[in-house]
């Protein structure tokens, strides 16, 4: 398999999330160099550490098949004038890295939101959108007209493109005029099934706590007393999101965990019996995809979500969609009274097998190595697939 640099759009060091995960089902394929979001070296350790080698585009060897690339920042560098100074600093340590591989990349593949692609290496340049980048400002901290020129940059760089859903696509589509394919977000293999007598009448919530979340929701589903896990670290950057996140957080049964490694997080989920993806209706989440759905299936955790068009595009019964908070508790409490029986049981574990990382990393390698290729499991034709429970296939 050809070697690969995945330019993503955190630090290897972070909360695994579709850069990570992604880039560890491709390593599996093939020898794959993972480039770090620039880090300031003021204030992370590792970076001044690896400064040396990073200039000299020397990564750090991770597996023998999976290297590390860091990218030093300088002071101030999300401001005008470091924004210059941190992109020459990111395309020279990426550029030595190439130059120096024994086997250099035949495919490059930029999921960051403001790095552009380096010069060098001989294969497909493949940009891999994971968020409406174009929505994105006021998440992560860069300006809408910075973020707007940087993927413009890229779109034109690019030999594909690649989204993470269907409304992702088309909004990529309209404003590139190019063909933007999906390929999704993915999961981890399904859990064996946990034997029902661990199942606790419990609602669960992974991921990070932030804006993204509807509040309104959370609240209502603490009123009601329902006991919720929550798993996952807090990200918040609103004062008025911070106070409501204390009160629900704060709740008698609510338990929340804080980050934790994969192996204690599918014990706990293991021992719920419902998963929720409670997401604002904002234009950021309507083109998202979010990676908790298709984890609570893979865990044979029946799921309720608020109604984003990622979530029309799975088919399984066991997935239901509320259009209000009260409509989401009414659905909670059902899927914690009534259990999924084995028929159910083995939809969720096919749907998950349909949808791993390493299915999706074998569409992104597949595109790498045929660009004109319009035929695999990029995404379902919805106009033949059944409609998700209780959502017709309608917009």
């Amino acid at each position: 398999m050809c070697p690969t640099m995945y330019i993503s759009g955190g630090r290897w060091d972070d909360l695994p999330g579709t850069d990570r995960l992604l880039a560890e089902s491709l390593a599996v394929m093939g020898p794959l160099m993972w480039v770090d979001q620039p880090a300031p070296v003021f204030r992370f350790p590792d970076v001044r550490k690896h400064l040396v080698a990073s200039l000299l585009g020397i990564p750090e060897i991770l597996t023998s098949q999976l290297t590390r690339l860091r990218l030093p920042a300088p002071p101030m560098f999300s401001s005008r004038p470091g924004r210059g100074m941190t992109k020459a600093i990111a395309r020279h340590c990426m550029e030595k890295a190439i130059r120096a591989a024994v086997h250099p990349p035949t495919a490059i593949i930029n999921a960051s939101p403001v790095m552009g692609f380096p010069a060098g290496g001989t294969g497909v340049r493949l940009l891999h959108l994971t968020d409406d980048w174009l929505a994105a400002a006021d998440l992560i901290g860069f300006g809408a007209d910075y973020l707007r020129r940087s993927l413009e940059q890229n779109i034109e760089a690019a030999d594909v493109i690649t989204a993470v859903s269907p409304g992702l696509a088309a909004k990529m589509s309209a404003f590139s005029g190019r063909t933007v394919k999906v390929v999704a977000n993915g999961c981890r293999p399904p859990a064996n099934q946990t034997a029902a007598d661990r199942r606790r009448p419990v609602a669960v919530l992974v991921g990070q706590l932030n804006e993204r979340l509807d509040l309104d929701i959370l609240e209502t589903l603490g009123t009601a007393g329902l006991d919720i896990l929550v798993i996952g670290p807090r990200t918040e950057s609103n004062p008025v999101t911070r106070r409501r996140l204390d009160a629900f957080l704060g709740r008698g049964n609510v338990d929340w965990r804080g980050t934790m490694s994969p192996k204690d997080l599918q014990r706990l989920l293991g021992t719920a019996s419902v998963g929720i993806t409670p997401y604002a209706d904002t234009e950021f989440n309507r083109s998202s995809y979010p990676l908790k759905t298709l984890e609570y299936l893979s865990a044979g955790l029946p799921v309720v979500a608020t109604d984003l068009p990622s979530v029309r595009s799975l088919s399984c019964s066991t997935l239901t969609v509320a259009s209000s908070p009260a409509e989401f508790v009414d659905l909670v409490r059902k899927a914690l009274r009534e259990r999924p029986d084995q028929g159910q049981k083995e939809e969720m574990r096919q749907v998950a097998e349909a949808n791993t990382w390493d299915v999706r990393a074998a569409s992104l390698m597949g595109l790498c190595q045929d660009p004109a290729t319009t035929s695999g499991p990029f995404w379902p034709d919805r106009t033949s697939a059944p409609s998700v429970r209780g959502v017709s296939n309608e917009h």
